[in-house]
């Protein structure tokens, strides 16, 4: 409730925001809007709106995650395919590609090798499940929070097939390579592009990013 109140108070300037965004044709630009304007204008807004101020911490971080998807909302198409067809196109592209290489994969194929004593899981569907899931969020944190819980499941299920030796990041790598490969989850290429310009990341989450994008950036290389 306290959300909704407060976006209608910021209607006028939503719409504005809207249309600006719309009209920028330089991409650099547009995650630096977006960022002023969620929180410049209404992160700091809220600080001062009489509604919040019996709010607590809690309450406070919920409404801004609130705030944050329904602008992202908003522009959702126009920040995800910022090239139109284009990015559609490439889109549709490497989901063929990936549709191919499922047809042949394996765990032992030469480019992943991953150890026999891994394969009792394969084709690992928890994981595949949570980077499917990633088009059903519009905002850069939530589609992010996707590829780290596909990670941390891969590397659980890992760890439960070898419970006497904890899985690497080389152990990773290759199963996600596949797991990708078989979820074959659509507009990847645009999502990559989309979390990368709109979302800044450290810690854990860079770190879970980084290998995912190499991995997307392997399959590319991949042949059949």
């Amino acid at each position: 409730v306290l959300v909704k109140n407060f976006l209608e108070s910021k209607e006028r300037n939503v719409q504005y925001f809207i249309n600006r965004f719309q009209m920028l044709t330089v991409s650099d630009e547009k995650p630096t809007l977006v960022e002023h304007f969620i929180k410049t204008c209404l992160f700091k807004a809220m600080k001062s709106d009489p509604i919040w101020q019996i709010a607590s911490n809690e309450q406070i971080e919920l409404g801004k995650e609130a705030i944050e998807r329904y602008v992202m909302s908003q522009i959702y198409l126009f920040a995800l395919y910022p090239n139109g067809d284009g990015d559609l196109l490439r889109d549709q592209i490497i989901q063929q590609h990936m549709a191919n290489l499922s047809k042949i994969i394996s765990p032992g194929h030469k480019d992943l090798r991953i150890p026999e004593k891994f394969h009792s899981g394969c084709p690992w569907p928890a994981a595949q499940k949570q980077i499917l899931a990633i088009n059903a969020y519009r905002t850069p944190r939530d589609k992010l929070a996707c590829v780290v819980r596909c990670l941390q499941t891969i590397t659980v299920l890992l760890h439960l097939a070898n419970e006497k030796c904890p899985p690497s990041a080389d152990d990773v790598i290759p199963v996600l390579v596949f797991v990708l490969i078989k979820a074959n989850p659509a507009s990847l290429l645009s999502n990559v592009q989309y979390v990368s310009s709109f979302y800044k990341m450290e810690g854990q989450e860079d770190y879970c990013w980084t290998q995912f994008t190499s991995a997307v950036e392997f399959v590319k290389t991949m042949d059949y």
